[in-house]
């Protein structure tokens, strides 16, 4: 099978890394052929030979509105490229929706959530409607475009605000190499504690939150902080980490291929976004056997083991994250606790193997 996938950027994120993972598993059987609309293709590499890959580069116009001339050059690549499966990833990817109603390729289109210019306000009003009317029957044609969503949280949105029906969405859990993640021998009591964060350094994402919560967590009692990631927010947080003091306890380590050495080094997960839907970082650290302190955002609370939920606050309530994570580094039988209770929550719930049997049967049913 061809599947043709288009991601608004294939820097490394989330979304990235599930295609990558997904193709891995699938093998030589299914063919990827990848477009950005940034031309940003870091994930790249990120990719193994077990993975069948194209990359398509594609001029994008970037004006704020339909282009018409966007619409006719992605047009003319699917029509080149003959697709099995067109699968295109939130609302930076929508004119394909347009530029797909001449091709007619079954199409598969998937949100992870929302930046901070989806806020509510007028401009999402108008994303609103232009998606219900983009993602309605009429516009999609009989069976022809399907939607995916980590999340029950969005799920509800595209029931709701997006007026899909219940029958063309799938909710799929984002899914992690449990093996990968579980052969991580859990911390012992360190004698300076670290607090660790793994994400894409965009403004959302508020690492600028988790300093001033580390700030406030090192005027009680020492720490490190361990920032794994990169993004046009890292110069500013490294200027943030200078005005609050903590500099030389803060370690940018940058975008990392392989997360799990880094996860090894961390006491504490924390994940502290405006939103968020179901991050594969926290798949990833509660697979690693870490205790999580997080904002309540997306479905981050009924992703956590029951006894680690009551540390998922208010986005903003930055004293009580302080707080929490000032009681799990104090608490060395908590923190191993809650890390293996969410440990075996993930290899019940959120392994590798499970997603991807969920999403080969689904693209296997839309594309017929």
């Amino acid at each position: 099978m061809k599947c043709f996938w288009v991601f608004s950027s294939f820097a490394v994120g989330g979304p990235q890394r599930r295609f990558i993972s997904i193709a891995e598993q699938l093998g030589g059987d299914y063919h990827h052929v990848v477009t950005a609309m940034d031309q940003c293709y870091d994930a790249e590499a990120l990719l193994n030979e077990r993975i069948s890959y194209t990359r398509c580069p594609l001029p994008v116009e970037k004006n704020g509105a339909m282009s018409r001339a966007n619409i006719r050059r992605f047009g003319e690549a699917l029509e080149e490229t003959d697709p099995d499966l067109l699968l295109t990833s939130n609302w930076g990817t929508i004119e394909w929706r347009v530029a797909n109603r001449g091709a007619k390729i079954p199409h598969l289109h998937f949100e992870d959530g929302f930046g901070p210019d989806e806020s509510a306000d007028a401009s999402n009003k108008k994303r609103n409607l232009t998606r219900r009317i983009l993602f309605s029957r009429l516009a999609t044609g009989h069976g022809q475009f399907s939607f995916v969503a980590p999340s029950q949280t969005l799920g509800d949105i595209f029931e709701e605000e997006w007026r899909v029906p219940e029958s063309r969405t799938a909710i799929i859990p984002n899914g992690v190499n449990i093996r990968r993640f579980a052969s991580i021998e859990p911390p012992g009591d360190r004698t300076v504690p670290v607090i660790g964060s793994v994400g894409a350094l965009r403004p959302e994402k508020r690492f600028d939150r988790l300093l001033r919560v580390f700030a406030d967590v090192r005027k009680k009692t020492r720490a490190t902080l361990l920032i794994v990631g990169d993004g046009p927010m890292a110069g500013d947080l490294r200027r943030e980490a200078e005005d609050l003091g903590v500099s030389e306890d803060v370690i940018f380590a940058g975008a990392q291929a392989d997360v799990a050495t880094f996860l090894r080094r961390m006491d504490v997960f924390a994940l502290m976004s405006d939103t968020e839907q179901m991050p594969v970082s926290l798949v990833e650290a509660m697979a690693a056997g870490l205790p999580v302190v997080a904002s309540n955002v997306g479905d981050v609370r009924a992703m956590l083991s029951p006894e680690n939920r009551r540390f998922a606050y208010y986005a903003e309530d930055e004293t009580n994250m302080a707080r929490a994570v000032c009681t799990m580094l104090g608490d060395h039988e908590m923190r191993a606790a809650f890390g293996a209770a969410n440990a075996a929550k993930a290899a019940r719930e959120y392994s590798l193997e499970t997603m991807t049997d969920r999403y080969r049967a689904l693209f296997d049913s839309v594309a017929a």
